[in-house]
């Protein structure tokens, strides 16, 4: 079957090669969407689907979170001082109810916690290389 949605193609294809197929024990399908293959989808793939893009603030920092490049990036901006960071090549963690990105900068570490079941809203925490919490606000879109 191939059936054209939008910008997406669905290609499913189911394998008929047993006769055990025909008594409904066995099916395989495999199914992919622009080519990517949903059964087994590439680290690139949920990185990106799963990654909180976009710009959050509150009245003192503006963040901005996005990917380019196969990459991760953090981009802060402090309002009061005018001071800015970009930062790229985030570490990934967590787990699917709250995921972590960390990246680091001289020993800082500037780490954004996202609830994907709260899309608007990230934790932003800035360690100091002793471990420190340096930094701890609530960001919204």
């Amino acid at each position: 079957m191939n059936k054209s949605i939008g910008f997406f193609s669905l290609l499913a294809s189911i394998s008929v090669a047993s006769p055990l197929l025909f008594s409904g024990n066995a099916m395989a399908i495999s199914v992919q969407i622009s080519g990517e293959n949903i059964t087994n989808p590439s680290p690139t793939l949920l990185s990106q689907a799963s990654f909180p893009s976009g710009v959050f603030s509150d009245n003192t920092w503006i963040v901005t979170l996005g990917y380019y490049n196969n990459s991760h990036y953090y981009e802060g901006y402090n309002r009061n001082t005018g001071d800015s960071i970009y930062l790229s090549g985030a570490t990934i963690g967590g787990n699917n109810q709250r995921r972590t990105y960390t990246w680091n900068n001289s020993g800082y570490r500037y780490q954004v916690a996202w609830q994907p079941a709260d899309p608007n809203l990230i934790r932003l925490q800035v360690y100091h290389p002793n471990g420190r919490v340096i930094l701890n606000r609530l960001l919204s879109r």
